[in-house]
């Protein structure tokens, strides 16, 4: 379960992006992301590539993303003995479900990593943030894609800084296409079919659990490196 959460919690992460100097292509970067944090809601469809330290074919997973600021997220997975994730602000919760396991985990709403928690509930942070961001070409989705290279993002104390590529859908412009590079590794997401909802569904955050699955505590400080739920 280790591996998959911290691949999670980074995918959430992936938009809450560094301070620093301010530059030009800021303001196109935060008009693209403004659509997404100040709707009142977002569902996507998402394909996760998660690189080979060892230069072998890259892990790819499938799954599904509802975010609604300001309340919570729901991060469901497609791949066969996937988890369902859900962080609701609102119900004060923290949970992972394992169908494989028929077993909800459960925490409260502020044992949830921070950065996650603060994706939800002070967007706006995200979209002030000083961040440098210069205009770069790369190959996503099979075509170049004209995109914003971030020199620097934190995505919490517990992880390492990375260097974030971001490129819109050219037909919605919507983010698309983003890639997060570290000193071992990287991981590519896309975000395919991205809505924007114009009444948030409560519903979306909700999960349908079998009537025999049972609860057992759920620690955050096994989600990431290193023992901290942050």
């Amino acid at each position: 379960m280790k591996t998959r959460l911290v691949r999670i919690s980074a995918l959430v992460a992936l938009c809450a992006l560094a301070w620093g100097a301010r530059s030009p292509a800021q303001d196109d970067v935060a008009r693209m992301l403004a659509r997404v944090f100040r709707a009142p809601e977002v569902r996507s469809r998402v394909t996760i590539t998660r690189s080979d330290p060892f230069g072998g074919p890259g892990e790819v997973s499938q799954g599904r993303l509802w975010l609604v600021p300001g309340r919570g997220l729901r991060f469901h997975s497609e791949e066969r003995g996937g988890e369902d994730i859900v962080v609701d602000r609102e119900q004060g919760t923290f949970l992972v479900y394992r169908p494989s396991e028929q077993v909800l985990y459960r925490s409260d709403w502020d044992r949830a990593p921070a950065r996650m928690r603060q994706l939800i509930t002070e967007p706006e942070r995200i979209l002030e943030a000083r961040f440098r961001a210069a205009r770069e070409r790369r190959l996503a989705g099979g075509a170049w894609r004209e995109g914003y290279r971030l020199q620097r993002a934190a995505l919490g104390d517990s992880l390492p800084s990375v260097s974030v590529w971001i490129a819109a859908d050219p037909r919605t412009g919507l983010p698309r296409w983003v890639s997060a590079g570290g000193a071992e590794d990287s991981v590519d997401v896309e975000f395919r079919s991205m809505t924007i909802l114009p009444k948030a569904s409560s519903g979306d955050l909700t999960l349908s659990l079998p009537r025999d699955v049972h609860t057992e505590p759920l620690d955050p400080r096994d989600l990431l490196p290193g023992g901290e739920s942050r």
